[in-house]
């Protein structure tokens, strides 16, 4: 069975692609378990959103996180990883190897993957327009005034997940294809649940953020498919 492959050689479908919608339907499951839980309290100084960014806090002072200094510390290191100076410089980084190292297709692929889902993300928060938690004090800059979805978990997904999937199409060994699938989704993961400890997001916010990111990475590798193999 022959394998379509792009200019630079590389598989047209990851082979761990089925990872995202999978993921995926993980987590509308775990969000519909949270809308289901959170139904009769939703939009309410007692809803599940707002217990849990409260839960996070130490016991009377919520300037800080409950748990020793050190986790405070490595939630704000992970969140740094979702933030756009990282996840620009790691993109305009890895478009640089890809055009010199892959092909410029793969290049353009990636720049417009990144560009489409920053612009979806915008598009989101402006027709939602959800204000951002005002529970406790935020431990990290909050940019912009709209919470609904976080942009650090859809971003984290869709710059990390399409270079670990554009990398895993180059490899033949199974468990760096592994590494380079699971891993960018499991340091999204980090970078979403440590905007929940910052205060800044409530975790549907997050939650949206990962659907929004895994569709939308999903959807772009199997475009890419289609237009290349067609």
């Amino acid at each position: 069975m022959s394998v379509s492959r792009d200019s630079a050689g590389g598989r047209l479908h990851p082979p761990l692609l089925p990872v995202l919608p999978w993921s995926l339907a993980v987590v509308l499951l775990l969000s519909l378990l949270f809308v289901l839980l959170n139904f009769e309290t939703m939009d309410t100084s007692d809803s599940l959103d707002r217990w849990l960014i409260r839960w996070t806090r130490a016991t009377g002072n919520p300037d800080r996180l409950a748990g020793p200094p050190l986790l405070q510390e490595s939630l704000r290191d992970f969140t740094a990883l979702g933030g756009y100076a990282v996840l620009i410089l790691v993109s305009v980084l890895f478009a640089g190897f890809a055009w010199a190292e892959l092909s410029r297709g793969v290049c353009w692929f990636f720049s417009g993957t990144v560009w489409g889902g920053y612009f979806l993300a915008v598009a989101v928060k402006v027709l939602v327009q959800r204000e951002r938690p005002d529970v406790v004090p935020y431990l990290s800059l909050a940019r912009g005034a709209t919470s609904f979805p976080s942009a650090h978990a859809m971003m984290s997904v869709i710059v990390y997940g399409s270079i670990g999937l554009l990398l895993s199409a180059r490899v033949r060994d199974r468990h760096l294809q592994r590494l380079f699938t699971i891993f960018p989704l499991l340091l999204s993961g980090l970078v979403g649940i440590s905007r929940v400890f910052m205060g800044v997001h409530y975790p549907t916010d997050v939650l949206a953020g990962w659907a929004l990111g895994l569709l939308w990475t999903w959807a772009a590798f199997r475009l890419r498919e289609r237009v290349m193999a067609g």
